[in-house]
């Protein structure tokens, strides 16, 4: 038998503000506001609220995501979930009904990070109910 991953869960009747740092996958339920750092995944649950500076591997959102997102891996807006603010990540996949807005940079963006915002580009989504969405990054 496999030992059981540990797994940070902020549930629904939570609210943290303030610096959180993770080497393992979190799970918010309920409200997070400031900065995330994970090295693992994020899961922003249905009804989950995360207005925050974000870093993390992999970010999953069924709830509301708002603030400066950086993913290193997929961030991956569920049918539920919105997202808003200045997002950089390897590659976004969005179902059907979800909510991207704000300025978006995929790939070797992640390298660029750091430059100013002006020199990024701006990309806004917001698909119909009979949409559906994967945008991958291709290295070259």
């Amino acid at each position: 038998m496999r030992p059981i991953e540990s797994l940070t869960l902020i549930d629904r009747y939570t609210t943290v503000e303030g610096t959180l740092v993770s080497s393992r996958d979190i799970r918010i339920e309920g409200e997070l506001r400031g900065t995330l750092q994970c090295e693992g995944a994020v899961h922003v649950a249905e009804g989950g609220r995360v207005d925050a500076t974000v870093e993390a591997g992999a970010i999953t959102v069924a709830g509301q995501l708002r603030g400066s997102i950086t993913c290193r891996g997929k961030l991956h807006i569920l049918r539920t979930g919105r997202v808003t603010g200045s997002i950089t990540t390897n590659s976004l996949v969005i179902e059907e009904g979800g909510r991207c807005e704000g300025e978006l940079a995929m790939g070797s963006a992640l390298a660029e990070a750091s430059l100013p915002s002006a020199s990024r580009g701006n990309a806004s989504a917001m698909l119909p109910e009979s949409a559906s969405t994967t945008l991958e990054s291709t290295e070259s």
